[in-house]
């Protein structure tokens, strides 16, 4: 698509607002003016700004839905194209060629404010080379905040809302200003929110960080003078008030926001207080720790969410971690840093294309300690008697050693879009690659149901008694759904381990959220299916995953060259 933009003055949008914390929750107002309005003020104030598309159709009032359209459950690629190119247009800091999503355009400014390249399997940011630089140029006095943001969104991309102190002290003044204001309108507060907020201010940002979770979902804590909505509108008061003070006395600035992700800019499910110096003397490896933590406390499906205490975000987390270390090792097998650029095949893959791909894979991947998928050699040795003539030295025995491959662990999709053709040519394949392999493999079919795991001994089997054995497995139905096969392989190290294969039509839309797409999984087209459609529906899975894994269309076996 084509955008038109006239008469508009660019703009660098402002993550501030001041939602009210009384009457009803509305942030259209406040969404309107941080968003909306600055990219529909006009150059010539006698004229108004205008939006178009390639057929001249006016945008200009469907700005505000077109931006809500790319903050759902699952990711708008045409929404997120379209909304990019307004924003290239309309923002003097804006790459409307990031592969970063809509959700993070406030990151994406800051990065270009600063001249960052968006992150990518080329570009990596790291808390050594990018977060721990910034924060000590910030605790100077000599760097940006938007550097030390863009430094973390670019490096972590924690979907929350954050604010940055500069110190410990810092944050213990903003606590004696909130004091203050609570006790200005205890009246109006909840006894919940008042005992809520008298416990925050015992809290004490002396680590890197402190987070807490305020709400279960966007529907939660929505009240008037709830917890959640009063510490959010203190805090952006407090930030307003201390912009305008560093204006009037030309000082810096010592508290700010992180608006990580848009949706919860305006309705937070969580909130994360950054101490500065304390990222400036920290290690790396501890920084990257304490965001890694945050970031898997953000994505665990249970979510506490007290009316009486204090939730804190990472508590699980931390609990788990007194057990064991956390450790984020890179695993063989996973793509390297070529470009995710690659042309798809015109023709259906054959069990041959498959088979060097997935051979290939397992080759990357390198050697196990022990699997189902065992590799024998035979070489000559002089270290061993001949068998047939034992008694002459000039004559060499043989040798055999076993090394073991990576597991394979299958996931066919056998939701309502696949017909039981589709299924039977997967399986079908799978038994030929099997056999080719001469290995056993583990199985499972998932529709948005996950079937039980089995291992199929394929090995030293004819095709015929292969596929009565899958005859015999149960196979779900439904719709479909890939986070819970992602969740799945995460939740053990042993299938972290495996190379897993989904074999699917790429019928399903990732959410916009990133999340933990596991390593060493990749993805084959199902069979019997027309291939421009199948190749149509991967390259909008490929498109709508960039946020999650650059290099997706790297993992799609069979379907590239």
């Amino acid at each position: 698509m084509t955008i038109t933009v006239t008469n508009q003055k660019p703009a660098v949008l402002d993550a501030l607002h001041t939602i009210s914390c009384t009457g009803d929750y509305d942030p259209m107002p406040a969404i309107r003016q941080t968003l909306v309005n600055p990219l529909l003020e006009p150059l010539n104030p006698n004229a108004p700004a205008s939006i178009t598309d390639a057929q001249g159709a006016d945008l200009t009032g469907d700005i505000p839905d077109l931006i809500l359209s790319c903050l759902g459950d699952t990711l708008n690629a045409a929404g997120e194209q379209t909304v990019k190119e307004v924003l290239g247009q309309t923002l003097i800091n804006f790459d409307q060629g990031t592969p970063l999503p809509v959700a993070e355009l406030f990151a994406v400014q800051a990065g270009q404010q600063n001249k960052m390249p968006a992150p990518s399997p080329r570009v990596l940011y790291t808390a050594q080379a990018d977060v721990l630089p910034a924060a000590k140029a910030l605790l100077a006095g000599t760097g940006e905040e938007s550097a030390f943001f863009a430094s973390v969104a670019y490096t972590f991309h924690p979907d929350t809302l954050g604010f940055w102190f500069q110190s410990s002290g810092a944050f213990e003044g903003f606590k004696t200003w909130l004091s203050q204001q609570t006790q200005a309108m205890a009246s109006a507060l909840p006894p919940a929110t008042a005992k809520l907020l008298n416990d925050f201010t015992s809290l004490s940002l002396k680590g890197l960080t402190e987070s807490l979770l305020v709400r279960k979902d966007d529907s939660d804590a929505n009240d008037e003078h709830s917890f959640a909505r009063v510490l959010v509108h203190m805090l952006m008061n407090y930030v307003e008030q201390q912009r305008a003070q560093a204006s009037r006395q030309n000082n810096t600035l010592d508290t700010g926001i992180l608006p990580f992700t848009v949706g919860e800019l305006f309705c937070p499910r969580s909130l994360v207080l950054v101490n500065v110096e304390a990222h400036a003397r920290a290690t790396a490896a501890k920084i990257a720790g304490e965001w890694n933590l945050i970031n898997q406390s953000l994505a665990s499906p249970v979510k506490v969410v007290s009316n009486t205490s204090l939730s804190r975000l990472t508590s699980l987390p931390r609990a788990a971690a007194r057990a064991a270390a956390l450790g984020a090792k890179q695993q063989a097998g996973q793509p390297g840093g070529r470009s995710a650029q690659v042309a798809f095949r015109k023709q259906p893959p054959s069990k041959l294309d498959l088979f060097k791909d997935i051979t290939r894979v397992l080759r990357r991947m390198g050697k196990v300690n022990k699997s189902q998928n065992v590799f024998r050699t035979t070489k000559a040795t002089f270290l061993k008697a001949n068998r047939r003539n034992p008694d002459d030295f000039n004559k060499p025995g043989r040798s055999t050693s076993v090394q073991y491959m990576p597991d394979l662990h299958i996931y066919i999709d056998t939701s309502g879009s696949i017909s039981e053709e589709n299924y039977q040519e997967a399986v079908m394949m799978l038994i030929r690659i099997a056999k080719k392999l001469n290995i056993n493999l583990y199985f499972n079919s998932f529709s948005h149901f996950l079937s039980q795991e089995v291992m199929l001994r394929t090995e030293n089997k004819s095709t015929a008694q292969i596929w009565k054995e899958f005859r015999r497995i149960p196979k779900v139905t439904g719709g479909t759904e890939y986070m819970q096969i992602w969740q799945y392989i995460n939740a053990s190290r042993v299938r972290q381990r495996r190379l897993s294969l989904m074999i699917t039509d790429f019928e399903w839309s990732p959410p916009r959220q990133r999340q933990d797409h596991p390593k060493n999984l990749y993805y084959a087209p199902c069979s019997a299916m027309d291939w421009s459609t199948m190749v149509d529906l991967a390259k909008r899975y490929a498109d709508s995953m960039k946020h999650i894994d650059p290099s997706i269309r790297q993992r799609l076996l069979g379907m590239v060259v």
